[in-house]
């Protein structure tokens, strides 16, 4: 099957699907008083909106659905009209930079493997 095929349905969700949401504050920058009266100073929280940005989670095919509570869908709602960004992609990217930053936890899980018995 070719990749450039598409299904009725793949056709049918791209002209249903809304328009990408480009905020008009894409980037707030914060101003810095030590910085200068011109000068801007790039704030770690858009550095990580940023990462967020550039994450490639286009290869991506499984479908995975969350629980969370209400306050942290809030959140991400906020989050997405502030930035842009897709919850999918957020959380993704959360997912990716768990497992990164603790490679314990693969560690762990290959252990657990190992040692299962049936």
């Amino acid at each position: 099957m070719k990749a450039g095929i598409k299904t009725l349905a793949d056709e049918i969700r791209k002209s249903i699907r809304p328009p990408e949401i480009m905020p008009i504050n894409k980037d707030p920058v914060a101003r810095d008083k030590s910085a200068g009266k011109d000068g801007t100073v790039i704030r770690k929280e858009l550095e990580i909106i940023t990462l967020i940005r550039e994450f490639d989670c286009s290869g991506n095919t499984h479908m995975l659905h969350p629980r969370l509570n209400n306050r942290t869908i809030q959140l991400l709602n906020r989050l997405k009209l502030a930035s842009g960004l897709d919850m999918n992609r957020v959380i993704a990217f959360a997912l990716h930079r768990l497992f990164e930053q603790h490679p314990e936890i693969k560690k762990f899980i290959k252990i657990s493997l190992e040692n299962f018995e049936l």
